[in-house]
């Protein structure tokens, strides 16, 4: 350990031991292993806010349907949008986080998501609810590109591996409980209750941001940055053999995931007849395997390397896929095989996620906030494209939906294997 003298308090390893500027930045020598658990939930409470805007309303979508007179697949086209929201948004706010500070950003990011929350609650018809989305996810992008710089500006090496798996375990539990608290809501009043209880969850998150998180971008940082380079600098980013290849493979790895969240509502309620309620609870088990792999992440780092675990648990993902893809193939439907199939899925998911995250962001210092939003945005970028995919292939019903994920998982393990390095510096 080493001790930073200025401010009387020891720096642990892998957390940055520089010092706080007088515009306020944090102190990120003075952050203790006690600290760390409180930022997490900040944190993640700030990155549940899109995880919430897609989860909350799962449930919800046939009725939903029938109260606009419209069809489910056009109410479903709201979370297409609301991801083409998340897409762009993250674009700007990096940047723009960069420049100014992470928390101006995150209260504007906050109340454009009030906003678009409200007007969904208001929607009228169908068109008005997708483009409403559109403007929510604009402001829910604000959460994960922050919550990663965050992460950035504060820690390196193991210890940011270990802090951004923390965020996605406490992260987990948004999609465990989502659907359930959606479908209560729905059953007090009607589904425009849960874009009223979206909006108080905003205003809660901003005051928790407000009281809990300090500034991390130093003012130094910010002065340094030029924003007219942010064309510039994406371009460098995405030309840089440290980040891309890492983020192709996240990608589209994790839009196998997005195919899930969009698919499995039609898959379990249509298809197997599941109700509302169980379809929840099925999704928030899945959940809670995704929140323990991301728990048990770093452990799996320490054994094996960050580098190692990535290829591994890639391959896993594929091979689990292509299993359950030859079982519904030879004509077996049965449910509890589907539910463990996607259960190992999405929990293999929860190592792969912080893993590519981690691999992608932890040598892209100098434009943390850039390279998270870029991240972010080709994330959200290739789940708007394979939520598309997955409803036209809806009519195929679990088969489609496996398939769909076969080829992500597909892509991604091939990527892990020939252009990803073979060896970096972690």
């Amino acid at each position: 350990m080493t001790t930073n003298q200025s401010v009387g308090l020891t720096a642990e390893p892998g957390i940055r031991p520089t010092i706080g500027d007088k515009a306020g930045a944090m102190e990120p020598g003075s952050i203790a292993s006690r600290k760390q658990g409180s930022m997490a939930l900040v944190l993640a409470a700030l990155c549940a806010i899109g995880p919430l805007g897609i989860d909350m309303y799962l449930p919800s979508i046939p009725d939903m349907a029938v109260s606009f007179g419209a069809a489910e697949g056009a109410v479903q086209f709201s979370l297409m949008t609301f991801f083409v929201g998340l897409m762009l948004g993250q674009l700007a706010y990096g940047p723009l986080s960069d420049k100014f500070g992470r928390k101006p950003m995150i209260y504007l990011g906050i109340a454009v998501f009030m906003a678009g929350s409200i007007g969904c609650a208001l929607a009228q018809s169908v068109q008005q609810l997708q483009a409403l989305r559109f403007v929510q996810g604009l402001g829910g992008s604000i959460g994960m590109v922050i919550a990663f710089a965050v992460v950035k500006d504060v820690f390196s090496g193991a210890a940011m591996g270990r802090m951004m798996s923390l965020i996605l375990a406490v992260l987990g539990l948004s999609p465990v409980v989502a659907p359930m608290v959606g479908n209560v809501l729905q059953g007090l009043g009607s589904w425009r209750a849960i874009f009223w209880a979206l909006t108080v969850y905003g205003a809660l998150t901003a005051l928790a941001i407000a009281l809990l998180l300090p500034e991390t971008r130093s003012a130094a940082d910010r002065k340094g940055f030029a924003l007219s380079r942010t064309l510039h600098n994406y371009r460098k980013i995405l030309c840089d053999g440290k980040f891309i290849p890492f983020a192709l493979a996240l990608c589209i790895g994790q839009a196998g995931f997005f195919a899930y969240i969009a698919g499995s509502a039609s898959v379990f309620i249509s298809q197997y007849a599941l109700t509302p309620t169980q379809f929840s609870l099925l999704f928030g088990v899945n959940a809670l395997g995704l929140m323990a792999a991301a728990i048990l992440n770093p452990r799996l780092h320490r054994r094996v390397g960050a580098l190692k675990a990535f290829r591994l648990v890639n391959s896993a993902y594929l091979v689990v896929l292509l299993l359950l893809m030859v079982y519904l193939l030879g004509g077996y439907s049965n449910l509890f095989v589907l539910s463990a199939g996607f259960f190992a899925t999405v929990s293999l998911l929860g190592f792969i996620m912080p893993t590519g995250s981690q691999l992608a962001l932890m040598q892209q210092r100098e434009h943390a906030g850039t390279a998270s939003a870029l991240l972010g945005s080709m994330q959200f970028g290739a789940g708007a494209i394979v939520t598309g995919i997955s409803g036209a292939m809806a009519f195929l019903g679990g088969i489609g939906l496996v398939l769909v994920m076969l080829a992500c998982a597909a892509i991604a393990a091939v990527m892990c294997w020939t252009v990803v390095p073979r060896k970096m510096d972690l």
